[in-house]
This record gives C-alpha cells, sequence and structure tokens, in this order.
C-alpha cells in the first residue's frame, strides 16, 4: 500500500497544485488558457512524437497478449460510449462527449503508475510484455476517440450548411491534430527504420520532459473551474468501469480465453487495473466536450487505485 502510494502522490501533489493555482488566481485564465494551449499542442506531442519513434516494435509480432489485453479495452470503450449516449443529460445522443466519456472509462496510466508498479512487484521479466501493450495503447485510443469526435464536429458543422459529412475533410481533421499527429508520425518514423538524429533528438526529449507535469497542473486547473455535482453518477461510472470491469475482463481473457502464461497474466491486468490516464483529459480538452468529468474521473480513480491496486495484487498473488 505504501509503494503504490510512493508512486500514485506524485501525481496527487502536481494536480492538487495546479488546483490551487486556478483556485487562488495565481494565474489568470487567460494565462492558464496559454500553458493548456501550448501543453497539449507542443509538449505532449513532443513527447508521443518521441516515444512513438524509439519504442521497440520488435516485440509487437506476439498476437494473443495483444488480443488478451485490448479486446476487453474496446468492449470497456464501447460500454463507456453507449453508456453515455443514451443517459447523459448533457452529451444524450453526441458521438463526440461520448467518445471522450468512453475514452476515460477505458484508458490506463500505464507509464505512470503501471511501469513503476510493475517493476517493483515483478522486476524487469514484466518490461517486454509492457513495451508490447503500451506501443500501441495510446495510438489506437487517441486516434479511435479523435475520429468520431472529428465526424461529429464535421457532421454538425455540415448539417449547418445543409451538407453531409465530408470525409476528406474528416480525415484531415484526425490527422492533424496534434496528439494523433504526434503519434502517427512518430509510428512512421519507427516503421521506416529512420534514426533521429541527436541534432533533433536532444530538443525533442527535453521538450518532453514537462509533459505530463504540466498536463497534471492543467487538470488540477481545470478542475477548480467545474462544478462537477452534476457528473458525480458519471465520475463513479467512469472509475468503476475502469478499476474494476476492465481489469475482471482481461483477467478472464487472458487466463481462460487465451491461457496465457501467470506472468502475462499478471502484467496485462495491472496494466488494466492503473487509473485512468492523465492524457485522457488531454484529449476532452482538445474537442472541449466532457472536460469536468474526464479530469475527475482522472483524478477519482487515481485516489481509489491507493485501494483498488492492492486488491488485485492480492488477487493475483504479487501483495
Amino acid at each position: 500500500m505504501i509503494n503504490i502510494l510512493s508512486i500514485i502522490s506524485p501525481l496527487l501533489i502536481l494536480a492538487l497544485l495546479g488546483y490551487l493555482i486556478a483556485k487562488r488566481q495565481w494565474l489568470n485564465d487567460g494565462q492558464l488558457s496559454g500553458l493548456s494551449k501550448i501543453t497539449f499542442t507542443i509538449f505532449i506531442p513532443a513527447f508521443l512524437f518521441y516515444r512513438m519513434a524509439t519504442a521497440d516494435l520488435s516485440s509487437v509480432l506476439n498476437p494473443l497478449p495483444i488480443a488478451a489485453f485490448y479486446l476487453p479495452v474496446l468492449l470497456c470503450f464501447a460500454l463507456g460510449f453507449t453508456l453515455n449516449f443514451l443517459l447523459h443529460p448533457d452529451y444524450k445522443k453526441h458521438r463526440g462527449g461520448s467518445a471522450v466519456f468512453a475514452l476515460a472509462s477505458s484508458y490506463s496510466n500505464n507509464i505512470i503508475v503501471g511501469l513503476p508498479l510493475l517493476l517493483l512487484v515483478i522486476g524487469d521479466s514484466a518490461l517486454p510484455i509492457i513495451f508490447l501493450i503500451v506501443t500501441f495503447h495510446s495510438a489506437m485510443l487517441f486516434a479511435l476517440t479523435s475520429a468520431i469526435a472529428a465526424s461529429q464536429h464535421i457532421e454538425v458543422k455540415n448539417n449547418s450548411a445543409g451538407q453531409g459529412i465530408n470525409w476528406l475533410n474528416f480525415a484531415k481533421q484526425t490527422i492533424t491534430n496534434p496528439l494523433v499527429f504526434g503519434i502517427l508520425s512518430g509510428l512512421l518514423v519507427n516503421a521506416l527504420g529512420i534514426t533521429i538524429p541527436a541534432l533533433i533528438a536532444r530538443p525533442l526529449e527535453m521538450l518532453g520532459q514537462p509533459a505530463i507535469t504540466l498536463a497534471l497542473i492543467a487538470l488540477g486547473a481545470s478542475i477548480a473551474k467545474y462544478d462537477i455535482r452534476g457528473e458525480r453518477r458519471f465520475i463513479a461510472l467512469a472509475s468503476s468501469i475502469k478499476l474494476i470491469i476492465l481489469p475482471l475482463l482481461v483477467y478472464l481473457m487472458a487466463k481462460y480465453v487465451f491461457a496465457l502464461d501467470t506472468l502475462i497474466v499478471q502484467v496485462l491486468v495491472i496494466l488494466s487495473a492503473c487509473p485512468t490516464g492523465v492524457n485522457a483529459y488531454l484529449i476532452a480538452q482538445q474537442h472541449q466536450v466532457h472536460r469536468k468529468a474526464v479530469a475527475s474521473s482522472v483524478v477519482v480513480s487515481t485516489i481509489s487505485a491507493v485501494v483498488t491496486l492492492p486488491l488485485w495484487l492480492i488477487w493475483l498473488g504479487l501483495a
């Protein structure tokens, strides 16, 4: 419990700092907006590009762990999407808002929480499986969410002009999203075997270093601006899907459907049991939908994971 708290507490402290900055008005709304904009259009895309461009893709040839992890992820994404699409008072029948809520229900904080926790309880033998999963984690879910949200935006815009969906504009808007572009361009560089020159690699590393820190501060600042009383049920719903339903489905899929080795089952379940990743808020911010629910879900699931992650460790025999 103490070790998990030591891993999660920096996330909470940085979000609290952002909350205080906004609540105490140490930075005004314009300054916070500028901070968010530069974070989401420069720092985070540079961070994602460099990680994808330099990731080890040699292990992606094993499809079974990928299927055991991502099939439940897609099921939970579909569950979150459907519940929001049918029930949310503000985003009912809104594809973009439902997609962003679905992301908050299925996207794991694998780098900041999952990686150090698994290294702590399992060791280096977990690394190949971790990299196998996280390589396409952001790419798949961000692209899926952004594509759905972009289709909603373009449909609304074109319907007001008496037109149908322009699929060329839709593809352009999806690909030019800074977050998606950073991931896809990094994957392309990696797939082509291009080595990034040190002259470029070092600035990219430096741009990526403050990315998560600034994202957490922006997340905390956003919570200070939102009244989340009407979102409590959906915050609890997203957190429950993320921390309970998703890891349970991964466990059943990995152990009983694909009959994977115990080590692989343990790693996949812990990765899926991590709290909602802060990058889900980046997508909500990017598309200007469901920001208060997603921001709060990140914080609530992170706090709740202090309790749920030890329970999963006990279940898996890793406590």
